[in-house]
């Protein structure tokens, strides 16, 4: 789980202009089966599972009752009433208790997976590569199917975090080492989790812990999209009432003009006033400059294309707003 194996400018543009990999075994993997499995994960996420076939996968959110966000994560359809979870790391605890306040039976499958993440524009031909009679290259958006991995049988998905055409293969555990060292041989860079986040933040994906958490709900963090309003998810009687009279606060976009980074808990300012403070920040390998997310009150949030500065300490660093992502792809 190295931040960076030669550098994050350099794994970053790898991933951006050819194919990088990442080790992303810290996930977690629930496995929950059954029809009350099945049901209990209707209530659970903010997907609608009923409309997800065997082999597809969906994005969706874990809400508590407050409609504040649990969790975001990864939810594939494995065969009729078997699913597999992938929530982030820190909170695979607080998933796995969610789904069981919703009637779900969890299988903990943490050590039974690898997972490794191959982006990039490169990323099919070196899939190909590696396994030249998998059916992944011809997977669409969100889906996934089986795989061979030296005689053991894994899957891999059309997913990924990076904004860039890609796969995340799910090895057996006993294959992993070899399944990456040949991804490697095929021609892909070794990626860290330092440039995982820049890649994230270029796109304007939400971080746990930065974008979301308890106290945020979907719609102040731009991710109403991923509400499946016609089903009966955990939070939705909330989320009713906050969509009824608007969010509170609105997540929005900054790309500096001067020199410096904005960090997590930076304030932004407009003519002397608060309107917000920064959720994630970091530096644009490919704009080559500083970009943030930052959350403020819906009513004080400026435009797109309206000056902001960042007060990062004792300097304060101009900027612009922006809807992101901060680059197209």
């Amino acid at each position: 789980m190295p931040l960076q194996y030669t550098g994050v400018v350099a794994e970053h543009n790898a991933v951006r202009t050819s194919a990088g990999l990442f080790d992303v075994s810290h996930l977690g993997k629930l496995r929950v089966s059954g029809e009350t499995g099945t049901a209990a994960l209707q209530r659970a996420v903010t997907t609608d599972v009923g409309s997800l076939a065997p082999g597809r996968a969906a994005y969706a959110l874990v809400l508590d009752d407050g409609g504040g966000c649990i969790d975001d994560l990864f939810c594939y359809s494995m065969g009729t009433d078997d699913w597999m979870v992938v929530p982030n790391a820190a909170n695979t605890r607080a998933v796995t208790e969610s789904l069981e306040v919703c009637g779900a039976e969890v299988v903990d499958e943490w050590d039974r997976w690898a997972i490794m993440a191959l982006q990039g524009p490169h990323s099919f031909d070196v899939f190909s590569r590696a396994w030249p009679t998998s059916e992944a290259p011809g997977l669409r958006l969100h889906s996934w199917c089986g795989v061979d991995v030296d005689g053991h049988r894994g899957f891999v998905a059309r997913t990924g975090y990076t904004g860039e055409r890609g796969f995340e293969l799910y090895a057996p555990a006993e294959v992993a080492p070899a399944a990456w060292s040949r991804l490697i041989d095929c021609g892909a860079t070794p990626v860290g989790l330092g440039a995982r986040d820049t890649l994230r933040l270029e796109m304007g994906y939400a971080l746990y812990g930065h974008e979301l958490e308890r106290t945020v709900n979907p719609l102040e963090a731009n991710l109403g999209w991923a509400l499946a309003w016609a089903t009966p998810f955990r939070g939705k009687e909330a989320l009713t009432e906050i969509k009824k009279r608007g969010p509170a606060r609105r997540l929005f976009g900054i790309r500096c003009r001067s020199r410096g980074v904005p960090r997590q808990g930076h304030a932004v300012v407009v003519d002397g006033e608060s309107v917000g403070e920064v959720t994630s920040g970091n530096f644009s390998p490919m704009l080559g400059r500083g970009i943030a997310l930052a959350l403020g009150p819906s009513d004080r949030v400026p435009s797109p294309g309206r000056p902001v500065e960042v007060v990062a300490r004792s300097r304060r660093l101009e900027g612009d707003t922006l809807k992101p992502p901060f680059i197209e792809r």
